[in-house]
């Protein structure tokens, strides 16, 4: 139990500076209302889907994480954040990497493996991003009746922020000198306080996420392997079901079997395609609309297994 505990807050601390980061760049783009971000710049421009390939290829599950609060504030859109779940490998690179170190004919099975999964987030982002291109970024990720007068990092009213920042810059008609005090704490409430809250918010709801997914794959490990050790054209399914468990010990177990030459390369890449880490955990949590939320996972779940079956056959030629 112990070492379930200490592995989920070493998994959780480690997307900590991430998120804060993240949460603290959001609430300057509401309050100085960058919108260009969204719309044409790196967040919402053509190289979105290439960027957010890029991030999602380093071995860190808190960019799956970081992309799905940005699709929930609508910074980014869904073949971006699709990008980001496809690229996801989890922990496949830095235990393949160990492996070739020992054995060099893994690397030809890295490239390929990587190699496939960067043409298929590419592929995946830019037809999605194409297919949507005539929704604005700037609407609403929330019902206009839910929320009519709510932005910011987690929904809070900024111009509630900077009333109460301000809320003694005159008084009885005579104007107030702001004091050096009173400009801290201003700064303060604008730009950090609800960052820090929402990452606080986050970082427990990983926590959580992690300690019970944790625990759970601590004692199925065993079963997992074997559950993925089927038949060759049951592989892709069972390997997609793995890949979809939100914790990293999925990926370990998908990449091993891999590398020992007990799952097919389509197998592999239909369960690394779908494990995108927290990613969706959070996406479920942060966005309100669940028939956007279970369309991404549907799409993505077809796609890891379309791939991989397509692939499965060539493997064994």
């Amino acid at each position: 139990m112990t070492e379930i505990l200490i592995h989920a807050i070493e998994d959780t601390a480690i997307l900590i500076p991430v998120l804060l980061v993240v949460h603290l760049l959001i609430e300057l783009f509401e309050v100085k209302k960058f919108g260009k971000l969204r719309s044409g710049g790196v967040l919402g421009g053509p190289l979105a889907p290439l960027v957010g390939t890029g991030v999602g290829l380093l071995p860190q599950c808190g960019f799956s994480v970081v992309a799905a609060e940005l699709y929930s504030r609508r910074y980014i859109r869904a073949g971006t954040l699709i990008a980001v779940f496809v690229a996801t490998s989890d922990e496949a690179l830095p235990i393949m990497l160990g492996a070739a170190a020992t054995d060099p004919s893994v690397w030809g099975r890295l490239g390929l493996l990587i190699g496939i999964k960067v043409v298929m987030a590419l592929a995946a982002g830019y037809l999605i991003n194409f297919l949507t291109r005539r929704r604005e970024l700037t609407q609403t990720p929330y019902r206009e009746e839910d929320m009519p007068h709510e932005h910011g990092c987690c929904g809070h009213s900024l111009e509630h922020d900077h009333a109460h920042g301000a809320d003694h810059d005159a008084e009885d008609g005579e104007e107030h000198v702001e004091t050096r005090g009173e400009k801290a704490k201003r700064i303060f409430v604008t730009y950090f306080k609800h960052p820090l809250i929402h990452t606080a918010v986050i970082t427990l709801f990983i926590f959580i996420v992690n300690l019970i997914l944790g625990g759970i794959m601590h004692f199925a490990e065993d079963a997992a392997r074997e559950f993925m050790q089927g038949s060759i054209w049951l592989q892709p399914l069972l390997a997609t079901l793995v890949g979809l468990i939100p914790n990293c010990a999925a990926s370990v177990v998908i990449t091993q079997l891999f590398v020992s030459d007990a799952l097919t390369l389509g197998a592999a890449v239909a369960g690394l395609a779908v494990n995108a880490g927290l990613g969706l955990a959070v996406l479920f949590k942060e966005n309100k609309n669940r028939r956007v939320d279970l369309a991404i996972t549907g799409g993505l779940v077809l796609y890891a297994l379309a791939v991989g079956y397509a692939l499965t056959p060539i493997a064994f030629v």
